[in-house]
């Protein structure tokens, strides 16, 4: 036995035998509740309520010794959010202010602030990691799948929170619909292919399907069963990790090949798939009317993003004060698929509602959080946050950029992401908080 794979094996073993303290319970929770969303905690329009609950507990963490620390690459770009959102349309647009909006989003960025103090003093191994990963994975299949008998046994659906009439197998397992359960499954097997790849470097992925079979059947009868467009460009996410440079040019070639046939055929494999294609070639042209011709759906999250860009003019001053909030609802044209007949700016929501800065200091956080010095994947996973970033207020984007830091800190290793800020020492027996003696007991 090699000494890498030795290595592997005691802390594999240490995760399953090691009592967890209360950062790491604590932490391992935060990050749960970021990924579901279940029907009976839901309020008005899908809202998770048992996240708000959370968020506004949050504070709490700072009851926690070691979580009483400044941490600058968190902490700053995300207090200059919370002020920009509060005081820009206060100031620049007091006819706009909706406190509910402005406190949600405040909200988010605290909860996040307190979950990067949680992460930093937890024992959030590799192995755990991909524990929790599987463990969610599984409990979306078990949901669905009781979901899908009772669909076909003419039983009331268990857990059920959109109805699609002429869809009927689109159902929601533990998320608020079907697409957003493609996106937390496609991020969540996303970072556990990157974590196993890291810890295993040598292990490919037939060997990976082999000796995780479960959890890759349960994830894809998760992400097709529903009949969901989303998970046809979401599932290659967690296949990138296997790429190299030795296999590169079968992969190349594989694409190759199924864009052709994909591109080519008349209908498409399927429905589903004719819609994929069909909304690909649209958006090449980046023309509104083809995309929401190709596809309504993809086009309600594509064509706002356009027009958002478009609406902004950084040589107006609304520019940078932001013309107030949720200002994208009455000014952008209606959003394809809104049923409220309520505009959208997509990913330039931010910038258009609360200004440049505000976005900027967002952003900066988004790529914080995301982007690794010499892995290249790390671009994808930003890439990734910033077209989720469009719907800021909304739990998916900040499930992926919590599962990027807990992946950047503990797996990566990237120890300055959540290094706080560095504390003047008076005498040697004051310690530096966030630091632990060797006598010091762990909470």
């Amino acid at each position: 036995m090699t000494r890498q794979s030795a290595c592997i094996k005691d802390s594999t073993t240490d995760t399953k035998t090691q009592k967890h303290d209360a950062a790491t319970w604590l932490a391992i929770a935060g990050l749960t509740l970021l990924c579901v969303n279940p029907a009976y905690t839901q309020g008005e329009n899908c809202k998770n309520l048992l996240l708000a609950t959370a968020m506004t507990l949050s504070p709490l963490v700072l009851l926690l010794r070691r979580a009483r620390v400044f941490i600058p690459r968190i902490d700053i770009p995300l207090c200059l959010v919370c002020m920009s959102v509060i005081a820009f349309p206060v100031i620049f647009h007091p006819a706009s202010v909706r406190w509910i909006t402005m406190l949600f989003t405040c909200a988010c960025c605290v909860y996040f602030m307190m979950l990067a103090r949680l992460v930093r003093i937890a024992d959030l191994s590799p192995a755990l990691l991909c524990r929790l990963i599987k463990t969610i994975i599984y409990a979306f299949a078990a949901v669905l799948v009781v979901q899908q008998i009772c669909l076909v046994c003419g039983f009331p659906i268990f857990n059920e929170a959109k109805v699609y009439p002429m869809a009927p197998f689109k159902l929601n397992s533990l998320t608020a619909e079907p697409s957003h359960t493609s996106v937390t499954l496609g991020a969540l097997m996303y970072f556990y292919t990157q974590t196993r790849r890291i810890e295993s470097p040598h292990t490919g992925l037939l060997s990976e399907l082999k000796k995780h079979g479960p959890v890759w059947a349960c994830w894809f009868w998760c992400m097709f069963s529903p009949v969901n467009a989303s998970a046809y460009m979401l599932a290659p996410l967690s296949l990138l990790p296997y790429l190299t440079l030795r296999n590169s040019p079968y992969w190349i070639t594989a694409g190759i090949a199924a864009a052709i046939i994909f591109f080519t055929f008349p209908y498409g494999i399927s429905w589903t798939a004719d819609r994929l294609r069909k909304t690909t070639i649209a958006v090449a042209t980046l023309d509104d009317r083809a995309i929401l011709e190709a596809d309504s759906s993809a086009a309600s999250r594509i064509v706002p993003t356009l027009r958002g860009a478009k609406a902004i003019d950084i040589t107006k001053s609304e520019a940078w004060s932001g013309h107030g909030t949720d200002a994208d609802q009455r000014d952008i044209r209606r959003r394809p698929c809104d049923e409220d007949g309520k505009g959208f700016a997509g990913i330039f929501s931010m910038p258009y509602n609360y200004g440049v800065p505000c976005a900027l200091a967002f952003w900066w956080a988004i790529a914080a959080v995301t982007l690794t010095r010499k892995r290249w994947l790390s671009v994808v996973t930003f890439a990734f946050a910033m077209q989720m970033s469009a719907e800021h207020n909304m739990q998916l984007v900040w499930m992926i950029l919590a599962f990027s830091m807990v992946f950047k800190y503990d797996v990566c290793r990237s120890r300055s992401l959540l290094a706080p800020l560095p504390v003047s020492r008076t005498s040697k027996n004051i310690q530096t908080p966030g630091t632990r003696s060797s006598n010091e007991k762990k909470y």
